[in-house]
């Protein structure tokens, strides 16, 4: 980088903009000290609104037993799959005898010499 030309302008610019952004942000930031002055009574501070007390949304005991009834109901699915599993394995046993059962009749009536 080459020095510029003029440099006195260059760094009056600089400094400008440095200061622009530094005043620009003390302009944005909130504030937050108050500055207490000797002899200043501080009727005024407790005179402001309280602070907000935040109350979590959900305390653990809610959760637990939020987390019980779904423990409880997932359990009941699971009996009533396994239910009718056991159910339709049955009908596919008693399904599966019968045919088997009239298979081999046919099968001994064609095979007959």
């Amino acid at each position: 980088m080459r020095p510029p030309r003029d440099q006195g302008l260059f760094l009056t610019v600089f400094i400008g903009i440095c200061v622009a952004v530094v005043l620009g942000m003390w302009v944005a930031l909130p504030v937050h000290i108050k500055v207490v002055i000797e002899g200043e009574d501080m009727e005024e501070e407790s005179a402001g609104p309280e602070p907000l007390t935040l109350k979590p949304a959900v305390t653990p005991e809610e959760r637990i037993e939020q987390m019980e009834r779904a423990l409880s109901l997932a359990q009941a699915a699971v009996k009533d799959l396994e239910k009718s599993e056991s159910e339709k394995a049955g009908s596919e046993k008693a399904g599966s005898n019968k045919v088997g059962t009239e298979k081999a009749g046919s099968e001994k009536k064609g095979s007959s010499p």
